[in-house]
Protein backbone atom coordinates (compact mmCIF):
# COMPACT_ATOMS: atom_id res chain seq x y z
CA UNK A 1 0.00 0.00 0.00
CA UNK A 2 1.11 3.50 -0.93
CA UNK A 3 2.00 5.68 1.80
CA UNK A 4 0.20 8.96 1.17
CA UNK A 5 1.79 12.46 0.87
CA UNK A 6 0.39 15.89 0.42
CA UNK A 7 1.07 17.85 -2.65
CA UNK A 8 2.87 20.49 -2.51
CA UNK A 9 0.09 22.75 -3.68
CA UNK A 10 -2.01 20.88 -1.21
CA UNK A 11 0.40 21.77 1.60
CA UNK A 12 0.46 25.72 0.63
CA UNK A 13 -3.17 25.34 0.32
CA UNK A 14 -3.33 24.03 3.93
CA UNK A 15 -0.97 26.74 5.46
CA UNK A 16 -3.53 29.70 3.37
CA UNK A 17 -6.56 28.88 4.90
CA UNK A 18 -5.57 29.48 8.26
CA UNK A 19 -5.35 32.95 7.21
CA UNK A 20 -7.99 35.64 6.17
CA UNK A 21 -4.79 37.36 4.25
CA UNK A 22 -3.86 35.59 1.54
CA UNK A 23 0.13 34.03 1.98
CA UNK A 24 2.30 34.80 -1.04
CA UNK A 25 3.84 31.89 -2.76
CA UNK A 26 7.44 30.89 -3.28
CA UNK A 27 7.44 31.81 -6.51
CA UNK A 28 5.60 35.14 -6.16
CA UNK A 29 7.78 36.24 -3.21
CA UNK A 30 10.68 35.21 -5.93
CA UNK A 31 9.82 37.71 -7.91
CA UNK A 32 9.29 40.49 -5.81
CA UNK A 33 12.84 40.26 -4.84
CA UNK A 34 14.00 39.56 -8.53
CA UNK A 35 11.60 43.14 -9.19
CA UNK A 36 13.00 44.79 -6.58
CA UNK A 37 15.12 48.16 -6.79
CA UNK A 38 17.16 46.88 -3.94
CA UNK A 39 19.80 44.56 -4.55
CA UNK A 40 19.48 41.13 -2.76
CA UNK A 41 23.02 39.51 -2.64
CA UNK A 42 21.50 35.66 -1.80
CA UNK A 43 24.49 33.05 -1.26
CA UNK A 44 24.69 29.39 0.98
CA UNK A 45 25.68 30.07 4.40
CA UNK A 46 29.44 28.69 5.11
CA UNK A 47 29.01 27.93 9.30
CA UNK A 48 25.86 27.50 11.32
CA UNK A 49 24.33 29.57 13.26
CA UNK A 50 24.44 28.67 17.17
CA UNK A 51 20.85 28.29 18.70
CA UNK A 52 20.13 31.37 21.12
CA UNK A 53 20.24 31.30 24.57
CA UNK A 54 16.91 32.37 26.61
CA UNK A 55 17.80 31.31 29.92
CA UNK A 56 17.87 34.67 31.35
CA UNK A 57 14.52 35.55 29.84
CA UNK A 58 11.79 34.68 32.40
CA UNK A 59 7.96 35.14 33.89
CA UNK A 60 8.36 35.59 37.60
CA UNK A 61 5.48 35.27 39.81
CA UNK A 62 4.28 38.25 40.88
CA UNK A 63 1.38 39.04 38.50
CA UNK A 64 -2.21 38.17 38.19
CA UNK A 65 -4.62 38.81 35.27
CA UNK A 66 -7.93 40.00 35.12
CA UNK A 67 -10.34 39.57 32.05
CA UNK A 68 -12.89 41.02 30.21
CA UNK A 69 -15.43 39.95 27.15
CA UNK A 70 -13.27 42.49 25.69
CA UNK A 71 -9.38 42.34 27.12
CA UNK A 72 -6.90 40.70 29.17
CA UNK A 73 -5.51 43.07 31.78
CA UNK A 74 -2.10 41.69 33.30
CA UNK A 75 -1.23 43.28 36.43
CA UNK A 76 1.75 43.19 39.32
CA UNK A 77 0.35 42.38 42.61
CA UNK A 78 0.60 44.93 45.69
CA UNK A 79 0.35 44.54 49.22
CA UNK A 80 -1.79 46.19 51.58
CA UNK A 81 -0.64 48.27 55.05
CA UNK A 82 -2.53 45.09 56.38
CA UNK A 83 -1.55 42.31 54.38
CA UNK A 84 1.64 42.66 53.79
CA UNK A 85 2.44 42.07 57.70
CA UNK A 86 0.72 39.15 57.97
CA UNK A 87 2.70 38.33 54.46
CA UNK A 88 5.67 38.37 55.82
CA UNK A 89 4.85 36.99 59.08
CA UNK A 90 3.71 34.10 57.08
CA UNK A 91 6.60 33.78 54.80
CA UNK A 92 8.94 33.26 58.53
CA UNK A 93 7.43 30.56 59.14
CA UNK A 94 6.89 28.57 56.21
CA UNK A 95 9.70 26.71 57.11
CA UNK A 96 9.46 26.15 60.88
CA UNK A 97 6.38 26.53 61.87
CA UNK A 98 4.05 24.97 58.94
CA UNK A 99 0.48 25.53 61.26
CA UNK A 100 0.65 28.94 61.78
CA UNK A 101 2.55 29.92 58.67
CA UNK A 102 -1.09 28.60 56.82
CA UNK A 103 -2.29 31.14 59.57
CA UNK A 104 -0.90 34.24 58.54
CA UNK A 105 -0.93 33.43 54.77
CA UNK A 106 -5.10 32.95 55.16
CA UNK A 107 -5.24 35.87 57.09
CA UNK A 108 -3.44 38.21 55.05
CA UNK A 109 -5.49 36.50 51.78
CA UNK A 110 -8.75 38.01 54.50
CA UNK A 111 -7.08 41.19 54.60
CA UNK A 112 -6.47 41.27 50.74
CA UNK A 113 -8.64 38.51 48.54
CA UNK A 114 -6.98 39.26 45.28
CA UNK A 115 -3.42 37.52 46.45
CA UNK A 116 -4.18 34.98 44.11
CA UNK A 117 -0.33 33.89 44.89
CA UNK A 118 -1.23 33.44 48.25
CA UNK A 119 -3.33 30.55 47.37
CA UNK A 120 -0.26 29.03 45.94
CA UNK A 121 1.85 29.32 49.16
CA UNK A 122 -0.90 28.11 51.65
CA UNK A 123 -0.70 24.81 49.24
CA UNK A 124 2.94 24.50 49.03
CA UNK A 125 2.43 24.27 53.04
CA UNK A 126 -0.06 21.83 52.66
CA UNK A 127 2.28 19.70 50.36
CA UNK A 128 5.08 20.35 52.85
CA UNK A 129 2.72 18.75 55.67
CA UNK A 130 2.26 15.55 53.13
CA UNK A 131 -1.65 16.27 53.03
CA UNK A 132 -2.02 16.08 49.29
CA UNK A 133 -5.40 16.44 49.33
CA UNK A 134 -5.75 20.11 50.73
CA UNK A 135 -2.44 21.28 48.80
CA UNK A 136 -4.25 19.93 45.82
CA UNK A 137 -7.34 22.14 46.67
CA UNK A 138 -5.27 25.03 47.12
CA UNK A 139 -3.35 24.98 43.77
CA UNK A 140 -6.93 24.20 41.94
CA UNK A 141 -8.26 27.45 43.72
CA UNK A 142 -4.94 29.45 42.78
CA UNK A 143 -5.90 28.53 39.35
CA UNK A 144 -9.00 29.08 38.94
CA UNK A 145 -8.73 32.58 40.48
CA UNK A 146 -5.26 33.41 38.03
CA UNK A 147 -4.99 30.62 35.02
CA UNK A 148 -1.46 32.27 34.44
CA UNK A 149 0.06 31.56 37.68
CA UNK A 150 2.63 28.89 36.31
CA UNK A 151 3.60 28.05 39.75
CA UNK A 152 0.63 26.56 40.74
CA UNK A 153 0.15 24.22 37.57
CA UNK A 154 3.55 23.32 38.22
CA UNK A 155 3.35 22.45 42.02
CA UNK A 156 -0.37 20.77 40.97
CA UNK A 157 1.48 18.52 38.70
CA UNK A 158 4.02 17.51 41.39
CA UNK A 159 1.05 16.54 43.92
CA UNK A 160 -0.57 14.35 40.57
CA UNK A 161 2.73 12.69 40.25
CA UNK A 162 3.24 11.68 43.78
CA UNK A 163 -0.75 10.40 43.93
CA UNK A 164 0.17 8.66 40.35
CA UNK A 165 -2.30 10.52 38.43
CA UNK A 166 0.16 10.96 35.26
CA UNK A 167 -2.26 11.73 32.66
CA UNK A 168 -3.02 15.07 34.87
CA UNK A 169 0.58 16.02 36.05
CA UNK A 170 1.22 15.73 32.16
CA UNK A 171 -1.17 18.40 31.43
CA UNK A 172 -0.57 20.48 34.40
CA UNK A 173 3.54 21.03 33.58
CA UNK A 174 2.86 21.80 30.10
CA UNK A 175 0.74 24.07 30.84
CA UNK A 176 3.11 25.44 33.50
CA UNK A 177 5.83 25.36 31.22
CA UNK A 178 3.76 27.20 28.36
CA UNK A 179 3.50 30.16 31.53
CA UNK A 180 7.16 30.05 31.92
CA UNK A 181 8.78 28.85 28.58
CA UNK A 182 12.37 29.08 29.37
CA UNK A 183 12.65 27.85 33.34
CA UNK A 184 14.62 25.20 33.67
CA UNK A 185 13.52 23.42 36.54
CA UNK A 186 10.11 23.35 35.08
CA UNK A 187 11.45 21.57 31.76
CA UNK A 188 13.26 19.22 34.48
CA UNK A 189 10.00 19.00 35.85
CA UNK A 190 8.26 17.71 32.72
CA UNK A 191 11.04 15.82 31.44
CA UNK A 192 10.68 13.69 34.58
CA UNK A 193 7.02 13.49 34.56
CA UNK A 194 6.98 12.93 30.39
CA UNK A 195 9.72 9.96 31.44
CA UNK A 196 7.15 8.43 33.94
CA UNK A 197 4.27 8.98 31.28
CA UNK A 198 6.57 7.26 29.04
CA UNK A 199 6.05 10.42 26.28
CA UNK A 200 8.90 12.01 24.12
CA UNK A 201 11.29 13.52 26.07
CA UNK A 202 12.88 15.01 22.58
CA UNK A 203 13.60 18.44 22.95
CA UNK A 204 15.38 21.14 20.31
CA UNK A 205 14.95 25.05 19.60
CA UNK A 206 13.71 27.07 16.51
CA UNK A 207 16.87 27.94 15.06
CA UNK A 208 17.07 29.12 11.50
CA UNK A 209 19.85 28.97 9.59
CA UNK A 210 19.29 32.52 7.57
CA UNK A 211 21.57 35.60 8.70
CA UNK A 212 20.24 38.87 6.91
CA UNK A 213 22.46 41.72 6.58
CA UNK A 214 21.48 45.47 5.10
CA UNK A 215 24.96 45.97 3.29
CA UNK A 216 24.12 49.35 2.03
CA UNK A 217 21.10 51.48 1.19
CA UNK A 218 20.12 49.74 -1.66
CA UNK A 219 21.72 46.50 -0.81
CA UNK A 220 20.30 43.20 1.31
CA UNK A 221 22.90 39.83 2.26
CA UNK A 222 21.11 37.01 2.37
CA UNK A 223 23.30 34.30 4.03
CA UNK A 224 21.40 30.54 4.54
CA UNK A 225 21.63 26.90 4.49
CA UNK A 226 20.40 25.23 1.67
CA UNK A 227 17.34 23.53 3.47
CA UNK A 228 16.55 27.34 5.10
CA UNK A 229 16.28 29.08 1.13
CA UNK A 230 12.35 29.71 0.84
CA UNK A 231 12.86 30.64 4.49
CA UNK A 232 15.63 33.39 3.97
CA UNK A 233 14.10 34.90 0.76
CA UNK A 234 10.54 35.56 2.31
CA UNK A 235 12.23 37.12 5.24
CA UNK A 236 14.19 39.48 3.76
CA UNK A 237 11.50 40.84 1.97
CA UNK A 238 9.55 41.13 4.69
CA UNK A 239 12.07 42.60 6.57
CA UNK A 240 13.87 45.00 3.87
CA UNK A 241 11.58 45.00 1.18
CA UNK A 242 9.85 48.57 0.92
CA UNK A 243 6.20 48.28 1.22
CA UNK A 244 5.96 45.18 1.18
CA UNK A 245 4.63 44.75 5.14
CA UNK A 246 1.81 47.47 4.42
CA UNK A 247 0.73 45.56 1.58
CA UNK A 248 0.16 42.50 3.69
CA UNK A 249 -1.92 45.27 6.26
CA UNK A 250 0.74 45.16 8.42
CA UNK A 251 2.69 48.07 10.22
CA UNK A 252 6.06 49.00 9.80
CA UNK A 253 7.31 48.97 13.52
CA UNK A 254 4.45 45.60 13.99
CA UNK A 255 5.41 42.22 13.83
CA UNK A 256 2.66 39.75 13.10
CA UNK A 257 2.16 36.01 12.95
CA UNK A 258 1.21 36.47 9.49
CA UNK A 259 4.88 37.40 8.81
CA UNK A 260 6.00 33.84 10.40
CA UNK A 261 3.42 31.65 8.46
CA UNK A 262 4.43 32.82 5.33
CA UNK A 263 8.09 32.81 5.76
CA UNK A 264 7.29 29.11 6.74
CA UNK A 265 5.01 28.25 4.26
CA UNK A 266 7.50 29.60 1.66
CA UNK A 267 9.80 27.44 3.75
CA UNK A 268 8.09 24.08 3.97
CA UNK A 269 7.49 24.67 0.20
CA UNK A 270 10.56 24.80 -0.89
CA UNK A 271 11.92 22.14 0.97
CA UNK A 272 8.90 19.93 -0.85
CA UNK A 273 10.18 21.25 -4.16
CA UNK A 274 13.53 20.37 -3.48
CA UNK A 275 11.91 16.98 -2.35
CA UNK A 276 14.34 17.53 1.37
CA UNK A 277 14.45 14.42 3.70
CA UNK A 278 13.68 16.17 7.52
CA UNK A 279 12.98 13.36 9.11
CA UNK A 280 16.39 13.78 11.41
CA UNK A 281 15.81 17.53 11.82
CA UNK A 282 13.15 17.94 14.53
CA UNK A 283 12.26 21.74 14.27
CA UNK A 284 11.33 21.16 9.92
CA UNK A 285 9.47 17.60 10.55
CA UNK A 286 7.23 19.22 13.53
CA UNK A 287 6.84 22.42 11.29
CA UNK A 288 5.22 20.16 8.87
CA UNK A 289 3.45 17.50 10.96
CA UNK A 290 2.27 21.05 13.00
CA UNK A 291 0.72 22.00 9.42
CA UNK A 292 -1.14 19.28 8.50
CA UNK A 293 -1.90 18.84 12.15
CA UNK A 294 -3.85 22.52 12.01
CA UNK A 295 -0.93 23.57 14.76
CA UNK A 296 0.55 26.31 12.95
CA UNK A 297 -0.67 28.98 15.28
CA UNK A 298 0.55 26.94 18.22
CA UNK A 299 3.98 25.74 16.44
CA UNK A 300 4.73 29.82 16.11
CA UNK A 301 3.77 30.57 19.63
CA UNK A 302 5.38 27.93 21.32
CA UNK A 303 8.92 27.59 19.25
CA UNK A 304 9.00 31.37 18.12
CA UNK A 305 7.37 34.09 19.89
CA UNK A 306 7.44 32.12 23.48
CA UNK A 307 10.86 31.94 24.07
CA UNK A 308 11.96 35.53 22.72
CA UNK A 309 9.15 36.87 24.90
CA UNK A 310 7.94 34.74 27.34
CA UNK A 311 5.40 37.07 29.40
CA UNK A 312 3.38 36.91 25.80
CA UNK A 313 1.81 33.90 27.21
CA UNK A 314 0.28 36.30 30.49
CA UNK A 315 -1.82 37.27 27.75
CA UNK A 316 -2.90 34.69 25.47
CA UNK A 317 -6.63 33.27 26.26
CA UNK A 318 -6.78 29.99 28.03
CA UNK A 319 -8.62 28.39 24.98
CA UNK A 320 -4.93 28.84 23.20
CA UNK A 321 -2.86 27.79 25.89
CA UNK A 322 -4.94 24.59 26.15
CA UNK A 323 -4.25 24.39 21.95
CA UNK A 324 -0.54 25.15 22.56
CA UNK A 325 -0.93 22.20 25.61
CA UNK A 326 -2.98 19.87 22.67
CA UNK A 327 -0.01 20.60 20.17
CA UNK A 328 2.67 19.80 22.91
CA UNK A 329 1.03 16.29 23.35
CA UNK A 330 -0.13 15.50 20.06
CA UNK A 331 2.96 16.40 17.48
CA UNK A 332 5.68 17.88 19.09
CA UNK A 333 6.26 14.90 22.22
CA UNK A 334 3.80 12.75 20.88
Amino acid sequence: MMKKTMSLLGLLLMVTALNAQKLHSTAEIMRVMIDSKLKYEVELMKKPIPGKDYSDKLNYHNFYRVSTDSMIKTLAYTFSEQSKPLFNKAESLFQSNPDSAIYYYKLALKADPQLFLVMTYIGQVYEQKKDLENAMKWYKKAISNNYIDYMAHWFLADAYESTGKLDEAVDEIVIAQILNRNNFRIKSAMNRIFGLANKSTEDWSFNPQVKIEKKSENSISVAMDEKWIGYGIAKAIWEFEPGYKASMGIKINEHSTLEDKECLASLLVSLENAKVNIDKDPQLRVLKEAVLSKYIDEYIYYEMILPENPSVAYQLPEETILRIKDYILKVRNK
